[in-house]
């Protein structure tokens, strides 16, 4: 059975030696031994524990080119371009304080204020789109796929963690 699985799944890691990135045309491309991806993607396997290892790099029709095992195990300027680009896609905002949630017809509508001032968002089934990351490290994604972060529901004041413990 053992061996049956890893003939099915196999996992192809790039090499820092033979995987170039780089910049093309504002997207990041891959040239991978003698194959060349004018354009691909990246997604963390471990998005909450392990934010630079262990990333699939996926072609334009979501295929996996392979794994990157480690950021840094890649040169300086391929690190930078690869932490740029999941900064881009992985921006989270805090959440400092929640101002209101309002239910209406299956989504609740947010009022909160995070690092960059005070900000509105919806998010349909709110049971399902708050998750406990840790016992306090709570995150809440809205309708668009915004990610916002509760690093503690201690540190919360207490009206805002009211407003919240009905969802947990």
């Amino acid at each position: 059975m053992d061996n049956a699985l890893t003939d099915i799944v196999k996992i192809e890691y790039l090499q820092p030696d033979k995987a170039e990135f780089s910049l093309k045309n504002g997207y990041i491309a891959l040239k991978n031994d003698q194959t060349e991806y004018d354009r691909v993607f990246l997604h963390r396997c471990f998005p909450n524990e392990l934010t630079e290892e262990y990333l699939s790099v996926l072609d334009r029709d979501n295929n996996e080119i392979g794994v990157i095992r480690r950021i840094d195990d890649f040169p300086e300027e391929t690190r930078e371009l690869l932490r740029g680009e999941l900064k881009r896609k992985y921006h989270i905002y805090t959440i400092k304080a929640i101002l209101s949630i309002n239910e209406k017809y299956g989504y609740s509508y947010w009022k909160i204020k995070d690092s960059e001032g005070e900000r509105d968002f919806t998010v349909r089934d709110t049971y399902r789109s708050i998750n406990r990351i840790t016992g306090d490290r709570v995150t809440v994604t809205d309708v668009d796929g915004n990610r916002f972060e509760i690093p503690s529901l201690e540190a919360l004041d207490r009206r805002s963690r009211r407003k919240i413990e009905q969802y947990l």
